[in-house]
């Protein structure tokens, strides 16, 4: 399993009003706030690995994380060594369904700033 998927882009001007309303229409929660970062989810453990992103603002550029994080297919995993957690690049059959669902909010969040999706 790969780490996590990072895409890294110009900031724009109205940065967090374009990721409230991504996340309003992806049905992604907000975990954790701070002034420059923000967590969101989407998904329990218990019926499909929850995806996860996180996005900073440093300086003039955004940074953004995206990750499948363990179900029960994923502990699996776990207990050959592997990371808790995987990328949400397509390929591998690794968590195929959660990391398609993320990959493709994601892309509607990167496509609000004119960035190149996640293959």
């Amino acid at each position: 399993m790969k780490g996590r998927t990072v895409k890294e882009f110009p900031c724009p001007d109205d940065l967090w009003p374009q990721v409230e309303a991504w996340a309003a229409e992806t049905g992604f929660t907000l975990d954790r706030q701070e002034k420059d970062r923000r967590v969101y989810h989407k998904g329990h453990w218990l019926v499909m690995a929850p995806a996860f992103v996180e996005i900073r603002r440093e300086e003039a550029r955004v940074i953004l994380e995206a990750w499948v994080k363990a179900d029960l297919y994923l502990i699996i995993s776990l207990l050959s060594g592997k990371k808790s957690e995987t990328g949400i690049e397509a390929g591998g059959l690794t968590a195929l369904i959660p990391r398609r669902r993320a990959r493709e909010a994601v892309n509607r969040l990167l496509a609000r700033f004119g960035q190149q999706p996640v293959a």
